[in-house]
């Protein structure tokens, strides 16, 4: 059995590190029973962090001599021993670059793993000696993230040996003893959790901190809260690097071996990926550990991660979507991207770092997101303003919100997938109720979302069903840069849900993907497990029958008929007056849809009449064809009658002009409609405009029938099929070519 012996490269924190190892290891020699003593004066005292006396630590004593195997270290795969002990050790399942000559495989001192892990972890996170100078130069202010409450302490205690020999490190707390001297300000944590008086004690720490002119290390832990005016753009900022596969191997050559070397090559290509090992459990690290070789540790990682991944069942990609939606070319873009991005081709910054997908319940928005993460092979980090918000009260809330934006952060590259993002509401919100609140929330979620684009590797997504009810802070680009549309899914995006699904033949799927046109992918995935439920109930096959039978076999027809003229009527008066592009008409289980993009207007009176028209235009086509009107263009805030109500009021209110001339009356729309003037000059231009619509549609009366029957048959129609129909307008604005309007959904 052979090796390679081709040199590897180590990263360039490694000798940084092995002398913070080799002071571990002699701090660990000397002190075989404590857990972390240090030097204090010349004397030794126990490390402990949590007492109630001032904690000045003293670096570890002087850094032995490097052994040639150290110094053989750097490079990985050099042989030390014969070949025919090599191949003996190699077949006998040990590691030949770990053993000594003299056949121990483990260090004389053998250090715990973790204080290891984490002295590797802060080595990398620093970098070099030379880059910890900056760290310890008069008057600076490092803020070290990334580290979990129940890491704190550990990690506190290898900030010792990174440091050089003759200075001190001085947790908060009484007075600076040397002019070489590290102030290091650390939340306190007890049952892995800050209480409301550490909390507060951690503030007042980090003041005082700032008010020495000594070097300040402040450690801003999972959910640890900054002083709020405390410049952190200024900082220089560290995040504690995560499990990686350097890190991991560097824990290795010291825990695993007795040279300072494993077999890199083979260990390297046993480990998972680094997205994947950053974001393993504390407890299966722990089980890993105990291999008894480097190489069994890789494979015990892998095994646990695959083990892992069958239990968590299909993960989505994106080739598991089918159509040609935005949302989906957005999401193979920005996968595309990240590839450029992690080649060295483009830089983070010229990346769409973030997107807003928005559209209805149930079209499979975080489902996207997830592919996303998946195909560019980053760690998925999902968090929602729901789950931030059952964590308790406020100050709860902001913690675990942080919480999640910090996951993100130790897990890059990782996409961070924010769902219910709307619940964030707006400061701008006429309610008054939780005011105060709400501005504290978005404040801090807006800081979160400002800080992290100021870092490489976190991709933010997010998802919400009303982005017209998030305040415009959020929406800004450079938080959100992209704000796509996931409508509900027309035949071609259906028919990838029913691919998933089930395997029958591709003409079965599209038809039953054509029946099943106005559900989204939560309806279908619903009605199907149903549908397998019943056939196991009953003892049968599940048959194509009684699926379509369950997709569109029991439709009300005459209903749909009528759904099918109202829509179709909106989009021939929107052709017929040049109001836009109508892009999509659509029949779903709750109504109709018509999407339409919207030529810019300059506010005229005429483009607002021309508008109420259009908005109207539903009603008046049931009334040209059966005669009477449905309570289908009622109902709520966003209904026809309900959108056509407020531009007729704006018109007097709002936009000067009307009755009341150049003048803005704000306030409660109800309130204003109580005005028997106001009202009746509301009711008359809505009358008006029901009365021009119906005009337009007499005169199409026949297109307005055929189009209607083709909807009912066909249950939509894309761009091409709305330009093939409405093209016979005269003058229509439907074309195939596309336009710089804004997206509306009637």
């Amino acid at each position: 059995m052979t090796h390679a012996t081709t040199e590897s490269s180590r990263p360039t924190w490694w000798a940084y590190a092995q002398k913070a190892i080799r002071r571990l290891q002699q701090d660990e020699a000397e002190n075989p029973l404590s857990r972390g003593t240090m030097k204090l004066g010349g004397a030794r005292r126990g490390f402990g962090l949590d007492d109630d006396l001032p904690a000045q630590l003293e670096a570890s004593a002087d850094v032995p001599p490097a052994s040639a195997l150290s110094i053989l270290s750097a490079v990985p795969n050099l042989r030390h021993l014969p070949p025919e002990d090599w191949d003996v050790i190699a077949d006998a399942g040990g590691d030949p670059a770990a053993t000594t000559e003299r056949g121990d495989a483990l260090p004389p001192v053998q250090v715990p793993w973790r204080k290891l892990l984490v002295a590797n972890q802060l080595a990398a996170s620093v970098g070099s000696s030379e880059r910890l100078d900056d760290i310890l130069a008069a008057g600076a202010v490092t803020l070290l993230t990334g580290v979990a409450e129940d890491d704190l302490k550990l990690t506190a205690q290898m900030l010792t040996h990174l440091i050089p020999e003759d200075w001190l490190i001085h947790f908060e707390g009484g007075e600076d003893i040397s002019e070489q001297c590290l102030s290091v300000i650390k939340p306190r944590v007890t049952d892995s959790k800050i209480g409301p008086t550490a909390a507060r004690d951690y503030l007042s720490d980090v003041v005082k901190g700032l008010q020495s002119s000594k070097p300040v290390l402040i450690v801003q832990t999972t959910n640890a809260t900054l002083p709020p005016d405390l410049p952190v753009e200024r900082l220089h900022r560290i995040t504690l690097m995560p499990v990686t596969r350097d890190v991991l191997v560097a824990t290795l050559c010291t825990s695993h071996s007795a040279t300072g070397r494993v077999d890199d090559a083979c260990v390297r290509a046993a480990l998972p990926e680094d997205s994947v090992l950053s974001s393993i459990s504390a407890i299966r690290l722990a089980f890993a550990m105990r291999g008894a070789t480097a190489r069994e540790v890789a494979e015990r990682l892998s095994g646990s991660v695959a083990m892992r991944k069958k239990s968590a069942g299909a993960e989505p990609r994106l080739d598991d979507f089918t159509g040609d939606g935005k949302a989906l070319r957005a999401a193979r873009q920005l996968v595309r991207d990240l590839a450029l991005w992690r080649a060295g081709t483009i830089g983070w910054h010229d990346l769409s770092r973030s997107l807003l997908v928005y559209g209805p319940p149930g079209t499979g928005k975080t489902w996207l997101a997830r592919a996303i993460g998946n195909d560019a092979d980053l760690s998925v980090i999902t968090g929602s303003f729901a789950q931030w918000q059952a964590e308790g009260h406020l100050g709860d809330m902001l913690r675990a919100m942080r919480r999640s934006f910090a996951e993100a952060r130790r897990d890059t590259p990782a996409v961070l997938i924010i769902d219910e993002i709307d619940a964030a509401g707006s400061r701008q919100d006429a309610d008054r109720h939780n005011h105060n609140y709400r501005v504290q929330v978005i404040n801090s979620f807006l800081a979160e979302l400002d800080s992290l684009s100021r870092e490489e590797g976190v991709i933010v997504v997010g998802t919400c069903n009303h982005p017209e009810t998030l305040d415009p802070a959020i929406l800004r680009a450079g938080r959100f840069d992209l704000k796509i549309e996931m409508p509900v899914p027309d035949a071609e995006a259906l028919y990838g849900v029913f691919r998933r699904h089930l395997s029958f033949p591709e003409a079965d799927l599209r038809d039953l993907s054509r029946r099943a046109v106005g559900n989204t992918p939560a309806d279908i995935d619903a009605i199907i497990r149903q549908v397998r439920a019943e056939c196991r109930s009953e003892g049968r096959e599940l048959t194509l029958e009684y699926l379509r039978a369950c997709f569109g076999g029991h439709d009300n027809v005459e209903l749909l008929h009528r759904i099918a003229v109202h829509e179709c009527g909106h989009a021939i008066v929107c052709a017929a007056l040049g109001l836009g592009r109508v892009t999509r008409i659509l029949l779903t289980r709750g109504g109709g849809e018509i999407h339409v993009d919207l030529r810019p207007q300059a506010g005229l009176t005429g483009d607002i009449t021309a508008t109420l028209s259009r908005m109207l235009a539903g009603r008046a086509a049931e009334r040209l064809i059966f005669g009477t009107v449905s309570a289908g263009a009622g109902g709520s805030a966003e209904s026809d009658i309900a959108q056509a109500t407020q531009l007729a009021l704006a018109i007097d209110s709002k936009l000067g002009l009307g009755l009341q001339g150049a003048v803005w009356r704000g306030g409660d729309e109800a309130a204003l409609l109580q005005d028997p003037a106001i009202l009746e000059a509301v009711r008359g231009r809505i009358e008006d405009a029901e009365d021009r619509a119906l005009a337009i549609l007499a005169t199409h009366r026949g297109l307005l029938e055929d189009m209607a029957k083709a909807l009912v048959t066909a249950r939509e129609f894309g761009l091409a099929e709305a330009v093939n129909w409405l093209r016979q307008l005269p003058g229509s604005s439907n074309t195939i070519l596309p336009a710089r309007y804004g997206s509306s959904r009637i």
